[in-house]
């Protein structure tokens, strides 16, 4: 089972890792001058704050429901199943904070305004830190 934790981890980490990495590009194009404010309309930027907004909110609800929806809670003793349910609920969560975050990134792209991407991509990142997986959480 540390194996499988281990490789949770890691994924995780790698999810975390890319929205670091998008908002160091960002910091990039932004301090060279290779992207600029794109014309849109005023309530384009609104609608996909609001979508990164839900996305962010909802991944704990969606983590829990992907977790009882596999039927983890009425496995018993067999942990390989429940892992495996956990495993894919902490996945889904982190995604859907990632996509948050990303929608961050893209309004920055298109505002040239870098604070889309660090507001957004840092919920993001304080969410995956403070919902972590952990075998405490599963009671092993």
């Amino acid at each position: 089972m540390t194996d499988r934790f281990r490789q949770l981890h890691i994924l995780c980490g790698a999810i975390l890792a890319g929205l670091v990495l998008v908002n160091v590009v960002l910091i990039v194009l932004l301090k060279s001058g290779s992207i600029g404010p794109a014309p849109l309309p005023q309530a384009f930027p609104l609608v996909l704050f609001a979508i990164a907004l839900a996305l962010l909110v909802a991944s704990p609800a969606v983590k829990m429901a992907v977790f009882k929806r596999i039927g983890a809670e009425g496995f018993g003793a067999d942990q390989d199943k429940i892992f495996a349910a956990y495993q894919t609920s902490n996945i889904i969560a982190f995604a859907l904070r990632e996509a948050g975050g990303l929608i961050g990134f893209i309004l920055s792209l298109l505002t040239a305004n870098i604070w889309w991407s660090w507001g957004l991509g840092g919920a993001a990142i304080i969410a995956m830190i403070f919902d972590w997986p952990k075998r405490e959480h599963l009671g092993m």
